[in-house]
Order: structure tokens, then sequence, then C-alpha cells
């Protein structure tokens, strides 16, 4: 007797898949697609905030060793303008510091005019950007420092460095909101500890604190100061004070 063939049809539909089979695999790897763009905007979003704090770190510490090394030349005569340390006691900018200095020939910079300098360090809003504090620096050579020097008028010059002056001011780093300059006592010198206060990466949302009047600006800015507030300080050294040649 001969054995009676398959239906081909029904064959065909007992290797297939059901509906109800492509629903739930399709279901599943949307699932699995999902967790894994996740994952991956999640690890690039860490990458990026240790990025953004490596940076600012950097930044941080350049600015803290150029005021070291500008400070190691300093021109302290008794004139005390020559070394100005101001106090902002309204806000978190901390202490303004200007000096003049006299670096060594390998180390001038190729656009100053003559060998003394005015310099000088503070905290500031960005003029250009609607949140964020910035280290700037001061600087201004030649005739313009002699003749502030001689008429005693270096206050007047200090004033004159603001952000928007870009002829004498430039932007040393981002996102510091506060600088310190603290003398240190010492019987043999005289030395200043210079702490500099940086919101890594976060430091973009930090709102000017002389604008800061809101209660949910006030909490803002001190959410962002315990989480992500990070101190770098160092001591230095000054040069002893020189004596006016006659005649000045």
């Amino acid at each position: 007797m001969k054995s009676a063939s398959p239906n081909p049809i029904s064959t065909q539909c007992r290797n297939g898949f059901t509906l109800l089979e492509l629903l739930v695999s399709s279901v599943i790897l949307a699932c699995i697609i999902t967790l894994l763009i996740g994952m991956a905007d999640g690890s690039s979003k860490i990458w990026r905030d240790g990025e953004r704090r490596r940076e600012g770190s950097r930044e941080a510490r350049a600015g803290l060793e150029m005021i070291t090394e500008d400070l190691h030349s300093a021109v302290i005569l008794s004139n005390t303008a020559t070394l100005s340390i101001t106090k902002e006691s309204e806000n978190r900018e901390g202490s303004r510091i200007f000096f003049l200095v006299s670096h060594p020939g390998e180390n001038r910079n190729t656009n100053a005019e003559g060998d003394l300098c005015a310099t000088g360090y503070f905290v500031a809003q960005d003029p250009v950007k609607s949140g964020g504090m910035n280290l700037y620096r001061f600087h201004a050579s030649g005739e313009t420092v002699t003749k502030s020097l001689e008429k005693n008028r270096l206050g007047e010059l200090y004033a004159t460095a603001t952000p928007d002056n870009t002829a004498t001011t430039e932007l040393l780093a981002r996102h510091i909101v506060q600088l310190d300059i603290l003398p240190v006592k010492n019987e043999s010198s005289e030395m200043l500890m210079i702490r500099i206060y940086a919101l890594a990466g976060e430091g973009s949302q930090f709102a000017d604190p002389k604008a800061t009047v809101t209660s949910a600006l006030k909490e803002r800015n001190e959410r962002l100061l315990r989480q992500h507030l990070q101190r770098y300080s160092t001591i230095v050294r000054l040069p002893p004070t020189r004596t006016l040649p006659s005649g000045s």
C-alpha cells in the first residue's frame, strides 16, 4: 500500500512562526536594543563628565602655576601698591591681587614693552556666557606701568582690569568661583597661600553671586558647591622688599 504523502501546506505551517511568537520576539529585541542604547549613552555621559573634570583640573592647576611663577618674579617696593591684595567681602570671588613683576629674559613675554610689568589675578563673571565664573589675568607693560608707578597711580591702572578689556585682560581658567590670597606667618620672609576653588565640569551652571537674588539660584549654587567644588592651593615665598632709588 502506498503511504499518503504529507500535505505541503500543513508542513509549511508547522515550520513557521505564529504571529504571537513574532510579537514577543520583537518586543524582546526592542528591549535589548533600548538597554544597549541606554548603556552606551550612560557610558558616553560618564566619559564626557570625566573629561570636563580633567580639563577643569588642568586649567585650575595651570592658573595656580602661573600665579606662582609671577609672584616669584615680583618687584615689591616700599610703595604698598606694588603688591595690592584686596578682599571681595560680599560674594565668593574672594581676593584680587595685583603687583609689579620683572621676568627673567628667557621667560619674558615677547609682547612686553620693557622689563617692568604690572600683573594681576581676579575672578569675575564670564561676560560672554550667561553663567559661570572665570579666573582672569591682567598684564600691562612699558611706559604705562612706569608712568603709573612714578605718579603713584598704580591703583588706577589696576582698575582697568576687567573681563571686557581684552587689551590687558585674558581668560586664564574657566569655572573658577573663588581666589583666596592669605598671608602666612614666617619670621624669615613673607609668604602667601594661594587657593583656587573650581567647579569641575559643572561651573557653567553657577550663577553670578552678585546677581543671585532668588532662593532657587541660591539653592542651585549651594548644591553645585557641595557636589563639585574642588580646591587647589600652594604656598609662595615672596622676594624681599626693595627700596626705592633715591629721587623716586
